[in-house]
C-alpha cells in the first residue's frame, strides 16, 4: 500500500509539472510552428497586427503603409508571426499579406539610389528613411529597386545594408 501511495504522488507531481510546463498552451504550440524566415509585404494601407494568432488577441498596432516589408518567422493556422523593420513582432492574418517584395530604407541619412550596382555610378536619387521601394532583383550587395511617386517612376540600385526586406546572402 505504501508503494501505491508514492506511485500516485509521483503521478500527481508529474501531471502538475506537465501542466505547469504547458500552461502557455497555445504559446508552446506556436513555438513549434516556426518556419524558415521569408519576406512578404503589407497588402493594404490599414492592417491590424495582433499580440497572438487570432482576432481575439489585443491589437498591437496598425500598419498604415501598403508595401511595408515584414519577415515571416512563424505560422499558425491562417496567421503569420511577423517581424517589422523596427524589430517589433506581432501576428497578421495571411489575407493581409502579399508575396510581392518591397524594401524600406533604414538609414538615418538619405541614401543614394545609383544608376548601376556600384559606388562610382551616377546618382539617380537620394532616398530618405522609411521610404518603401519595390524590389526588382538582388545582385551581390545591391538591390535593384523601383520608386513610384507623384513625380514619376525612378529605378536604380541601392545597397542591401541600407534597407530592410532582403536577406544578407540573398540573390535573385
Amino acid at each position: 500500500m505504501k508503494f501505491e501511495k508514492h506511485k500516485r504522488l509521483n503521478e500527481i507531481a508529474f501531471l502538475l509539472l506537465l501542466t505547469l510546463s504547458c500552461s502557455d498552451g497555445l504559446d508552446a504550440h506556436i513555438k513549434s510552428c516556426r518556419c524558415k524566415p521569408y519576406y512578404a509585404s503589407i497588402k493594404s494601407n490599414r492592417v491590424n497586427s495582433h499580440r497572438g494568432p487570432g482576432k481575439e488577441y489585443k491589437i498591437s498596432f496598425e500598419y498604415v503603409q501598403k508595401g511595408t516589408p515584414v519577415m515571416i518567422v512563424a505560422k499558425y493556422d491562417h496567421w503569420r508571426k511577423v517581424v517589422d523593420p523596427d524589430g517589433d513582432e506581432s501576428w497578421i492574418h495571411k489575407s493581409m499579406l502579399s508575396p510581392k517584395r518591397f524594401v524600406i530604407v533604414i538609414c538615418e541619412n538619405p541614401t543614394k539610389m545609383m544608376q548601376k550596382s556600384n559606388e562610382t555610378s551616377d546618382v539617380v536619387a537620394y532616398v530618405r528613411k522609411n521610404v518603401v521601394l519595390e524590389l526588382a532583383t538582388v545582385r551581390g550587395n545591391w538591390c535593384n529597386v523601383i520608386f513610384r511617386g507623384n513625380t514619376g517612376k525612378y529605378s536604380g540600385w541601392i545597397k542591401k545594408s541600407d534597407v530592410f526586406g532582403v536577406f544578407e546572402n540573398e540573390t535573385t
